[in-house]
């Protein structure tokens, strides 16, 4: 090795060791800053990004800090609870809750650094400008290396953790829609939206498990060929990721699902070679939302927000069917209903029944 090169990897060793230290005094500064206020190491942290990105939905908070989605919620109710962050409605989207930080705590978060932020201005000034560009330029690339490895590392830990016996968790990975397809069938299902949700998909099943495989954003469920005895047994509990917009396909029939859907981004729904027991609290439309139910329908309920428009074909006759507060007792061939503001407004529901339907009941919240 060259003198130069020695020299070079001397000053390699030099800089990581130095880093290291670096990071040692930051994590034993903050923890004496955390101390100071009252909240835990990992708080100050979620306080520090708050206070330089403004405010966030659930998800991106655990997304920048790599927290689970069960973790940031506890981690928000605590700052909620010591009065330095609260839960708003996202003005863009009323669906949505945003965090962001109180106001009236910014002068505490700034006392707790006491003398020490005048000190950092005092050593920043002591570097010239081309010098403070080139520690710029490191300290953005670095960061940009930690959250790269940071982020790697997470992946290979939940693809560790993810062959745990009836549990499925898929990673969101950028991903701007997505689609959940059940293949062969679905019953006992309780499915759910989550602002909150980091992943695209969280799911636990009781009984035999299916086959879950994601695809360019296609969630593929797939049970195999059981008895009646093993139907009666399963049971799943699924939670969506509600940022981004998903279509919902149940094929091979539905019964017993409960889905609270109210802050989903829906862009359509499916149930095909029929449906019975079911209950679904749908979102605000964004569009024209369509409906379908092939193969007939009974006992299935849907609940909608107050005054959105919607309309229902019925094909194949009609009995015990309620819609927007309108009942038939019963109804041969086609049937269609709709809201007096229907055709008048773009944001609406399209239901169309094919194949009969009985015990069939459209309502507002």
């Amino acid at each position: 090795m060259s003198s130069v090169q020695g020299a070079r990897s001397a000053m390699f060793e030099a800089v990581r060791r130095e880093l290291r230290d670096f990071s040692d005094q930051d994590i034993l500064f903050s923890q004496a800053i955390a101390d100071r206020l009252g909240v835990t190491l990992t708080d100050l942290k979620c306080l520090s990004i708050l206070e330089r990105t403004g405010a966030v939905t659930a998800g991106r908070l655990a997304e920048l800090t790599g927290l689970t989605s069960g973790a940031i919620t506890g981690l928000i109710d605590r700052l909620e609870k010591g009065g330095w962050v609260r839960r708003v409605r996202d003005p863009k989207d009323r669906r949505h809750v945003i965090i962001e930080a109180v106001p009236d705590k910014g002068d505490a978060f700034d006392a707790a650094f006491g003398t020490s932020r005048g000190a950092l201005d005092e050593l920043i000034s002591s570097y010239t400008p081309e010098q403070l560009e080139c520690i710029l330029d490191f300290l953005h690339r670095g960061a940009e290396m930690l959250r790269e490895e940071t982020a790697r590392m997470r992946a290979e830990a939940g693809a560790r953790s993810a062959s745990t016996p009836g549990e499925v968790s898929l990673p969101l990975r950028g991903l701007t829609s997505a689609r959940l397809r059940f293949v062969s069938g679905a019953s006992q299902v309780t499915l759910r939206a989550s602002a909150e949700l980091t992943e695209l998909m969280v799911a636990r099943f009781e009984g035999r498990p299916p086959v879950v495989r994601e695809e360019a954003g296609t969630v593929s469920i797939q049970y195999q060929r059981f008895s009646l005895l093993d139907w009666r047994k399963l049971g799943a509990d699924i939670a969506l990721n509600a940022s981004i917009p998903w279509r919902i396909e149940l094929k091979g029939g539905a019964s017993k699902l409960d889905a609270r859907l109210e802050e989903l981004r829906l862009e359509s729904l499916e149930l095909s070679s029929g449906a019975s027991q079911l209950t679904l609290a749908l979102p605000p439309p964004s569009g024209t939302v369509p409906i379908r139910i092939v193969g007939g329908a009974s006992d299935v309920t849907f609940t909608l927000p107050a005054r959105t428009a919607a309309r229902m074909q019925v094909k194949g006759g009609a009995s015990a069917l309620a819609f927007n507060e309108q009942y038939l007792g019963a109804a041969g061939g086609q049937t269609s209903l709709e809201t007096s503001d229907y055709r008048s407004v773009a944001d609406r529901y399209d239901f169309e029944v094919m194949g009969g339907a009985s015990n069939l009941s459209i309502k507002s919240r």
